[in-house]
């Protein structure tokens, strides 16, 4: 290897970093209230669907704020638009330290996600800019971690400040200042990438080739669409409602909840490197996500067949098998497609509308399930997902047909 080429690589892993630490930092501004939610309600005195109803505020706005962004992201300087983001919400997450009412609550935390909201698309476009072909897989890799890391952080401080008897506020003061931290190295991260060499082709050269919107290829598309649905739901119901299900099922402490539900993102990163793995000796993606639901299907059942046996470990082994495949599900969806997809169709574009179906499917997630473990109980919540993955799975399967018989 030649200096141009270390060079070359130095610089490529730096804008890896960078993105991976901007969107690390902005799910722990997202998560930490999700995390704090056993003692909000506690402290609060609210119920599990008004609780649910902040996140569910936050996942709207994100969800609707991915499909406008991804459309405009084309448009953006990313060294602002990012810079700007995490600002912002950082400015959102201290406003939270003074709220006391769950319905003001809601509105800074939509206002959250609206700012959130503008990061994904744009580090897709910053790395399908920048990146030659041979550096996706690190990012990909590299950002697939950045959910299990950001999660792992926001539970990990949360259960940190339970364990000290702090007032909930205090994990929103720290991610304050993560946001606020993270904004000013983005920004003059990017004044140094800026000012080097650019990636050969610009993001509007790698977007030249055409789509041919056949029925088949709609069709896909539309799965795909349904399938980001289920991964939200399934994804943010499961890391949310864990710390309640282990405390009203088995007693567990509120600090003990969420310590051992960081288990969850841990084993995430273990469904990164699987996605990583397998998507080298399968480029399908309808039957990667396939197997994944098929996978996750088991577990949920099986965590619906052993509940009853009142064995903590076990419960929690399998909801982390099964986030490690909604992970796994994630990673394909927001980072494989758009990435791999970017001599097709705008990354930033595809990027976001992704993002936007997965977190459709968290915004009906939290309340939805909040709603159903406030009048029916956690065996129902239960079911609920279960379906929500063995559709997704039969889902993935036709879309597998379907593809196969296009190229036979």
């Amino acid at each position: 290897m030649n200096g141009t080429d270390r060079m070359t690589n130095k610089k490529t892993n730096f804008l890896i970093f960078l993105c991976w630490a901007a969107y690390t930092a902005a799910y722990i501004g997202r998560l930490n209230y999700n995390a704090s939610m056993v003692e909000i309600l506690a402290q609060l005195g609210t119920s599990k669907e008004s609780a649910g109803a902040v996140s569910s505020a936050f996942f709207l706005a994100y969800g609707a704020g991915q499909l406008i962004h991804g459309l405009l992201s084309r448009r953006y300087n990313t060294k602002y638009s990012v810079t700007v983001a995490l600002g912002v919400s950082s400015v959102l997450n201290l406003a939270m330290t003074f709220c006391g009412d769950i319905a003001v609550m809601k509105v800074i935390w939509f206002a959250n996600g609206i700012f959130q909201s503008i990061l994904w698309s744009s580090l897709i476009k910053t790395l399908s800019l920048y990146l030659p072909n041979e550096r996706l897989p690190k990012a990909v890799m590299m950002m697939s971690t950045t959910v299990a890391v950001g999660t792992f952080g926001a539970y990990g401080l949360a259960a940190l400040f339970s364990a000290l008897t702090v007032r909930w506020t205090a994990i929103f003061y720290v991610s304050s200042a993560v946001l606020a931290l993270v904004a000013i190295l983005w920004f003059f991260g990017m004044r140094t990438v800026e000012k080097c060499e650019k990636a050969t082709l610009k993001s509007e050269d790698k977007t030249s080739g055409k789509l041919t919107l056949t029925p088949v290829f709609a069709v896909s598309i539309g799965i795909i669409l349904l399938t980001a649905i289920a991964n939200g739901f399934i994804k943010d119901g499961v890391t949310t409602w864990v710390p309640s299900i282990l405390k009203e099922k088995f007693g567990v402490s509120p600090s003990l909840s969420i310590i051992v539900t960081l288990l969850l993102p841990l084993l995430s990163i273990f469904g990164a490197t699987l996605v990583r793995l397998l998507h080298a000796k399968q480029k399908n993606v309808a039957i990667l996500n396939g197997l994944f639901y098929l996978l996750s299907t088991v577990f949920i059942g099986a965590i619906l067949l052993t509940i009853g046996l009142r064995f903590a470990p076990l419960t929690l082994l399998l909801f982390a098998l099964t986030a490690c495949m909604m992970a796994s599900v994630n990673n394909v969806i927001t980072s494989i497609i758009p990435l791999y997809s970017r001599d097709k169709i705008d990354s930033g574009l595809s990027a976001g509308l992704l993002n936007t179906f997965c977190y459709v499917g968290s915004t009906l997630s939290i309340q939805l399930l909040g709603r159903i473990a406030d009048t029916k109980g956690w065996n129902d919540v239960l079911e609920c997902i279960f379906f929500f993955s063995l559709a997704a799975f039969l889902l993935c399967a036709v879309s597998a047909l379907l593809s196969q018989k296009k190229t036979t």
